[in-house]
Formats: C-alpha cells, sequence, structure tokens
C-alpha cells in the first residue's frame, strides 16, 4: 500500500483471534467509516474473520490502515496476499536458480584449484592465478555468505554464516600475504604456504548443502496454489431486471444472486433458490458420489456442479467462505518452521561462537608463550577456524535426506521435505480417509437382487429399461448402475416416456411398462419381505442402495460400494505389529465407515465428519501427545494434512491433497505406507550417525590444529585442516549414501 491513490469501493478482511462479538464488529465498521471520503461500511462475521466493505472511497489506504492497526487489527486488501504469493514465487524461483548456478560454479573453480594446489603444481604466475581463482569463487558464489555473515556478527548472533566467511576471509587473507611477501616467512624458517583452496572448498561444500535444502523446499507453495485454484474469477450476477452480466468475485456481496452452470465452480457459499444439479462435494466431504442439490440446499465455494444449473444466493464471499478458511489454515501449517531446522539454529547458536572463541584463544596462547610464535599463531588459529567449518556438519543432514528421498522415489514413494523423514519415525497415531484412501473411490454396483416372481425374461427386460432410463439420468448413481450393465451386456431400451423428480427418482414408460426407479424410501409399504430384507442387511453394510418398482410393485434392489483397495488388510496388520494405532476418520455414512474398518481391522472409527472436525481430531490427539500421521486423498483432507506432524497422499487422488502432503504413495498404493516407516527410522539413523561422527571429526580436529602436538614436532597447517575437512564431508556422504542399499 505504498501509492496513496483511491481505493474504490473496496473490501478488507480483518483475521479475528478468539470469539468476535457485535461489539468488535461496531468498533471495527466505525474505524472505518471514521476514514475520510467513506460514505458507508458494511460489516460480515463468519468463520472467524471479519470481512468490512465501504463507499465510496478510500482516500488514504495507509492512513486506514495505521487506524485499523491501532483499533487492535490487521488489514490485508483483498487481492493483496495473491499479489504478494506471486510476488514470493518469482523471488524464490530466482533465488534458487542463482544458488544453483553459484554451486556449479564453485565446482568449476575449485576442483582445479584443489588439485593444483596439492599437488604443489608450480608455473609462472601459478599463486596469483590461485589466488583469482579463489577470488572468484568467494565474491561470486560465497558473497551470500560474507553478507549474512557479517551481519549476524553486528547483531551479536553469529551464526554458520559467520563462520564460513571468518573461516574463509582469513584463509584468504593469510595466503595472499604469502603471495605477496612469502620472504617474510622464509626468513623466520618457515614456508610460505597457500590457502586458497581450502576458502574454495569451504565454500563449494556449503553451497552444495544449502542447494540440497533449498531442491526439497522448493515446492512448498503448490498446495495454496491448487486450492486457490479452485476459486473461479469471476461469477455470473443475476440482475433484479431479469438480465445477467459476468463480473469478478471481488465485486460479489451478500445476498448477490449467482448463475452456476454444468461443468462451472460455485463460487460462493450460498444457499439454491432455483434449479437442481448434482454437486462434487468431495474437496469438502470425501464421498465420491456427487450430491444432489435442490431449491434450500446449501453450496459450498470451490465444489464443482457436474451437471444441471443452480441459481444460488450468496451467504459468505470472498475471504469468509469455507474454502477461503482452507486456505489460511494450510497456509498457517505450511510456514511453520521444520523440527531440523531449529535444531541446527539451536547447535549454531552454540557451536559457532564456540568456535571463534577457541580460534582467538589459540592466537592469544601461542603469542603469550613469546612474540617470536606469530607465525604459529596465525597458522593455528586459521587451521581452528578452518578445521571446524562446518562442512559435516551442514551435509550431514541434507545429504541423507537427499538419498532418503532418492530411495524412496525409486520404490514409489514421494518425500517432500527433511520434516517427513524426521517426523515419520516417530509416528505412533495413522488417521485414514475411507473414500480413495482406504477405498478405491469409484462406486461399482455389488449386489442386485431381483424379486422372486419374476422370470428370466421380466429380469432382462427391467434391466434394459432400467438402463435406458438411468443412461438420461443425472443422478449421482447413474453412472454406475449403467456401467454395471453395460459390462453385462445388456442392450438399452429408451423409454417411451421419461420424468425426473429432483429428491424422488425417476418414473418412465418402457415397452408399454411403468417403471419408477429411486431411493429406499419407495420401498416402505411394499409387502415384499425378501427384498426389504436385503435393503436393511445393505445398509448396514454401508452400501448406497437404488430400488426399481414394476407397475407398483417392488421388483429390484441394487447395491452400490465402493471396494477396498489391495493390500489394506495387511498394511493395517503390519501397523499394528510396529505399535501404531491405524483410526478411520471418514466424512462418509456410519455405516460405510464401519464396514470397511471392520473389512481390514481399524477399531477406532470416527463418521460423518465436515473437513474443520478432522482438523480437530488432528489437534485433539496431537495435544494428548501422540504423533499423528494423516493419510489422505481429497481436498476435504488438506487442512488435517497440513496440522498432521506428518502427511500422507495417495497418487491419482485430488492434487490440493498431494500438493499439500509431505510424503504420496504413487499409483495408490497404500500398502508401501510401512515401507516409508521404515526408511524413514533407517533415514534418521544416518543422520544421527552423520551428526556424531561430524562432531567427533571436531572434537579430535580442532585440538589438533590448535597445536597440542606442537611440542613432538608436529603441526597441522591450514591446507591439512582443509583437507581434513573435506575429508570428514566425504565420509558424511559416503555414510549417506549407504541408504542406496539397505533393506527397506
Amino acid at each position: 500500500m505504498a501509492n496513496k491513490k483511491p481505493v474504490d469501493t473496496e473490501s478488507a478482511i480483518f483475521p479475528v483471534v478468539g470469539m468476535m462479538c457485535a461489539v468488535c464488529a461496531n468498533t471495527v465498521a466505525k474505524t472505518v467509516e471514521a476514514m475520510p471520503g467513506v460514505e458507508k461500511s458494511e460489516v460480515n462475521y463468519a468463520a472467524g474473520t471479519l470481512s468490512v466493505t465501504w463507499k465510496p472511497a478510500v482516500t488514504d489506504p495507509e492512513a486506514m490502515a495505521r487506524a485499523i492497526n491501532k483499533a487492535g487489527y490487521a488489514l490485508i486488501v483483498e487481492n493483496d496476499q495473491e499479489k504478494a504469493d506471486e510476488t514470493a514465487r518469482r523471488r524464490e524461483a530466482r533465488e534458487f536458480h542463482t544458488l544453483t548456478l553459484q554451486m556449479i560454479v564453485a565446482w568449476v573453480l575449485t576442483i582445479p584449484l584443489a588439485v593444483l594446489c596439492m599437488t604443489h603444481v608450480h608455473f609462472p604466475g601459478a599463486n596469483w592465478l590461485y589466488m583469482l581463482m579463489a577470488l572468484g569463487v568467494m565474491v561470486f558464489c560465497g558473497r551470500g555468505f560474507y553478507r549474512r555473515g557479517l551481519k549476524a556478527i553486528a547483531a551479536k548472533a553469529p551464526s554458520m554464516d559467520t563462520l564460513v566467511a571468518l573461516s574463509t576471509i582469513v584463509s584468504f587473507l593469510f595466503s595472499l600475504f604469502n603471495t605477496i611477501w612469502p620472504e617474510y616467512l622464509t626468513r623466520k624458517g618457515m614456508s610460505p604456504d597457500l590457502y586458497y583452496e581450502g576458502a574454495a572448498m569451504i565454500i563449494a561444500f556449503v553451497l552444495t548443502g544449502k542447494y540440497m535444502e533449498a531442491r526439497s523446499k522448493r515446492h512448498t507453495g503448490d498446495a495454496l496454489r491448487a486450492l486457490m485454484g479452485l476459486q473461479p474469477t469471476e461469477a455470473i450476477l443475476l440482475n433484479s431486471d431479469g438480465t445477467s452480466k459476468p463480473v469478478p468475485i471481488a465485486d460479489i456481496r451478500p445476498d448477490d444472486l449467482l448463475l452456476v452452470r454444468p461443468g462451472e465452480r460455485i463460487p460462493v457459499d450460498g444457499t439454491v433458490t432455483e434449479g437442481t444439479a448434482a454437486v462434487d462435494e468431495s474437496m469438502l466431504s470425501g464421498e465420491p458420489i456427487p450430491v444432489e442439490k435442490t431449491k434450500g440446499s446449501e453450496v459450498t465455494a470451490g465444489t464443482l456442479c457436474s451437471n444441471g444449473s443452480l441459481t444460488v444466493r450468496a451467504r459468505r464471499v470472498g475471504a469468509a467462505t469455507e474454502l477461503a478458511r482452507i486456505i489460511a489454515s494450510v497456509r498457517r501449517a505450511q510456514s511453520s518452521k521444520a523440527p531440523v531446522q531449529r535444531v541446527v539454529d539451536k547447535v549454531s547458536s552454540i557451536f559457532v561462537p564456540a568456535v571463534i572463541l577457541l580460534a582467538i584463544i589459540t592466537f592469544c596462547a601461542w603469542m603469550l608463550i613469546g612474540s617470536q610464535y606469530l607465525p604459529q599463531a596465525l597458522v593455528t588459529s586459521i587451521s581452528v577456524l578452518v578445521i571446524a567449518c562446518p562442512c559435516a556438519l551442514g551435509l550431514a543432514t541434507p545429504t541423507a535426506i537427499m538419498v532418503g528421498i532418492g530411495r524412496g522415489a525409486s520404490n514409489g514413494i514421494l518425500i517432500k521435505d527433511a520434516a517427513a523423514l524426521e517426523q515419520l519415525s516417530k509416528i505412533d497415531t495413522v488417521i485414514f480417509d475411507k473414500t480413495g484412501t482406504l477405498t478405491t473411490g469409484h462406486p461399482e454396483v455389488s449386489d442386485v437382487f431381483f424379486a422372486t416372481g419374476l422370470t428370466p425374461e421380466d429380469q432382462a427386460t427391467l434391466k434394459r429399461a432400467l438402463y435406458g432410463a438411468e443412461a438420461r439420468s443425472t443422478h449421482p448413481l447413474a453412472e454406475a448402475i449403467c456401467a454395471y450393465l453395460h459390462k453385462k451386456g445388456i442392450a438399452r431400451m429408451d423409454p417411451e416416456e421419461f420424468r425426473y423428480t429432483p429428491g424422488r427418482g425417476i418414473s418412465c414408460a418402457s415397452g408399454g411398462v411403468v417403471y419408477e426407479i429411486g431411493s429406499p424410501i419407495m420401498a416402505e409399504t411394499s409387502d415384499n419381505l425378501e427384498l426389504r430384507m436385503h435393503i436393511a442387511d445393505m445398509e448396514r453394510e454401508g452400501l448406497s442402495i437404488v430400488v426399481v418398482n414394476r407397475e407398483d410393485k417392488l421388483a429390484c434392489v441394487m447395491g452400490i460400494r465402493d471396494s477396498l483397495r489391495p493390500g489394506v488388510a495387511d498394511m493395517i496388520t503390519r501397523l499394528k505389529t510396529d505399535g501404531i494405532t491405524p483410526i478411520l476418520l471418514t466424512g462418509d455414512r456410519r455405516a460405510a465407515a464401519l464396514t470397511a474398518a471392520n473389512a481390514v481391522g481399524i477399531d477406532h472409527v470416527i463418521a460423518e465428519v465436515l473437513p474443520e472436525q478432522k482438523l480437530e481430531e488432528v489437534k485433539r490427539l496431537q495435544s494428548e501427545g501422540h504423533r499423528v500421521a494423516m493419510c489422505g486423498d481429497g481436498i476435504n483432507d488438506a487442512e488435517a494434512l497440513a496440522k498432521a506432524d506428518v502427511s500422507i497422499a495417495l497418487g491419482g487422488g485430488s492434487d490440493i491433497a498431494i500438493d499439500t502432503a509431505q510424503l504420496t504413495l504413487a499409483s495408490g498404493d497404500i500398502s508401501r505406507l510401512p515401507m516409508a516407516l521404515n526408511l524413514s527410522r533407517q533415514t534418521l539413523r544416518v543422520i544421527h550417525q552423520n551428526l556424531f561422527w561430524a562432531f567427533i571429526y571436531n572434537t579430535i580436529g580442532i585440538p589438533l590444529a590448535a597445536g597440542v602436538l606442537y611440542p613432538v614436532g608436529w603441526l597441522l597447517n591450514p591446507m591439512y585442516a582443509s583437507a581434513a575437512m573435506a575429508l570428514s564431508s566425504v565420509c558424511v556422504v559416503t555414510n549417506s549414501l549407504r541408504l542406496n542399499k539397505i533393506k527397506i
């Protein structure tokens, strides 16, 4: 909001913590109305967010922001967040490209420099060439370390970047001194060694570690982009005079009438005032079968009108919709810091100052022995900084993570970030969604029963008539019935008369016979006890049921179920054997949930829940001290996936579930989950080994660099210190590569 130009008829969003009451709403309304140029403000509160619309204009947005902040609220003008997200994405892409280029250039210059220096190749001007190569690495590739490291010193909070900056600068300056005045050390009986390759190698190794980390985090914003993609950019507004026009989403206000056509996403939360349509709400409920919407039905922004047209009266718009609330929840969860990074920060806060202090103590100790030991003081203090440089420490985690991620990918386990592998090994509870996770997500006809008195010819005719009627139907179960009859080779018989009544079903005449097709309510008054018993049995099993009446007589009932994925029962057994508790958490009907749970061996079932209830269940388990993994495939799982300690999606599920999840099981093969758990344990074990060896290396190397063995005639110079530093990094990388061979 740098520009002070007028803002025409705009709206603002105020995230509210806690309960919002009328007093709070009125406070904000009065604050807005007190602004210059504002004649009126409208307040709408829903789902923890206060939306305020002001008319006709705000002449000074910055003054408004200050006034709102003074009132105790945060101001976010609509579309600002979207613009900020786009700006952030572009910035991250540029930074990743720069980091990649810097790493490549660093190694292109460092490898020949290290070979030439360590093999003592001499030719005219060699020392100056080495200096230029090292300077190129430091200036172009390492400038970020110096900028951040020196700022950290100024802020009295030295970081790993500080150690990299100090060790490379001191090493380079000492080498430059020996290049310009080599006779100074020669007169004192010492060799004017050069350590340019040490400075370059430090930067190259640390850049490699940062590149590995950046690569694993690069796509953390994909989930938000997929969610925001569900929100249409415009809607069709119905005017009071009967005309219509497309308008931007930002222009829609509560109580506006909107037209939603077949194949379009619903733009707001609202109520149907006219029309009938099947709406795919799997993003919210997890139920694979579209829901029939008629006058008076509630609809939600982002859901898909698969067929039919609806007139919707807007109730919640913009940031107050359910979809916007889910987006905000995912944004908050993804912005939290990874546990691995917090550990590294904590180690850095102690390790870096300690190393700098040791280097100073080393220099002072040599000078206290005698001023003639100035060269030794310089060499040993530089060696301490070089050998303590956190290359191995910086590579310990990212190398193991990258190898673990690669090993998982080769086994159909796609892992997005380090936090997933760290947390997955600690999981004691796994929550499963049902539809599309434990089941295939594609309803199929599983049971068909006919009235006893029907002959085979009557049954064949009924099937043909049913096929013809369902082919014209827009009912959500019609597709499953048509697929079943087509697979059976039934020829379709088109009806002479056809009438569809929303909420009741189909009435048609085929071949001179009248058929009625609908819900089990149609069978309640039937005297056919046998078929009614079949209906009761199928309802207990959680099947969706379609009833067919022939000439007002109950003639056929069909059960439609969502079949379980292969290997689910064995996977649940393995989880229980490992001491992990599986829980089924679904928006589907309780009967269907219990049937699926009993079939696979899950003892804990929570059914008929909305997305926010799934999120609350995850929070409840975490508050009780459980480490929770959430496994889901739908948009309705996005919030719970984002909040869980580890989020798991299945390949073939919704884009938002896959993008939100930290771990995706390719091809929807949920039986690979125990393998993923074992891979995480092995990876974490390797990380701990790497960290152990990195610290042991420093524990042994620093005293040697400081000169504890000088009394017996041995002093570790910076060149060998940098070689030892490189060797420690190689050891860490080699240990990480063992993950490619470990059995999972």
